[in-house]
């Protein structure tokens, strides 16, 4: 792979790629996370992580990674948005897996894009615009059977968001598993720092490694997700 994916990896709107397994990432120690899609958004652990480095797919035994601000990362209210996250759980818990904020920054009304991933019922919640309703108009959408997140398995989630806010989609390993309509408008995202694996709701507590993340700020096709998996199976397996 290269620097920012690969050749495999989809360029336009990339925002963010953070790669355990890519040295110029993750040297093996120290607590940066680094960008390597060029765009110089490095996130930085609360403490120095566990580090797996026995297998191409390498990980971190996660603790909280805080980034740049929400609203830095060109993802607005009309652009769409696609987070990509490939992780281990190690156990099912009720804690957070990412929070892009909105508004304060904190509490469930600023999730302008969260993930629990999962819940401790296995189930993956993926809020926007500071919703957690499925009615008409709300912010979340959740998986259920086959689309809910194991322990001891590697898995690849894709969430992503049209560019009218409409439609919400929820990917396992490259799948369609869970997809709402009439999902309200898109946040608009503040000036709060971005979390993966955790935020100032959950904490730290997500019992998970964490592998591979990539941030869009437009909606991927349901054939650029499958092809991103695709394009990383041989690591993760």
């Amino acid at each position: 792979m290269g620097v920012a994916g690969g050749p495999r990896i989809p360029q336009s709107g990339l925002q963010l790629t953070l790669d355990a397994s890519n040295s110029k990432s993750y040297g093996g120690s120290g607590t940066t996370w680094t960008d390597v899609s060029g765009n110089g958004r490095d996130f930085t652990f609360t403490a120095t992580p566990t580090y797996n480095s026995s297998n191409a797919a390498s990980s971190f035994d996660t603790i909280r990674a805080n980034g740049p601000d929400a609203n830095t990362f060109g993802i607005t209210s009309s652009t769409g948005h696609t987070i990509i996250l490939v992780a281990l759980q190690d156990s099912l818990n009720n804690e957070s897996a990412f929070k892009f904020p909105t508004g304060d920054g904190a509490g469930t009304d600023a999730r302008g894009i969260f993930a629990h991933c999962s819940w401790g019922n296995g189930v993956v919640y993926y809020d926007t615009n500071g919703s957690t309703s499925t009615a008409s108009s709300g912010g979340r959408v959740n998986t259920s059977g086959d689309g809910d997140f194991g322990t001891n398995d590697i898995t690849h989630y894709a969430f992503t968001k049209s560019t009218d806010g409409a439609t919400q989609t929820i990917y396992k390993d490259g799948v369609n598993v869970s997809q709402g309509t009439n999902r309200g408008s898109a946040a608009t995202l503040s000036a709060h720092p971005v979390t993966f694996g955790g935020d100032e709701q959950y904490q730290d507590g997500w019992d998970a490694k964490m592998y591979y993340i990539l941030v869009y700020n437009r909606e991927l096709t349901a054939t650029e997700v499958k092809q991103i998996y695709e394009s990383m199976r041989g690591r993760l397996d």
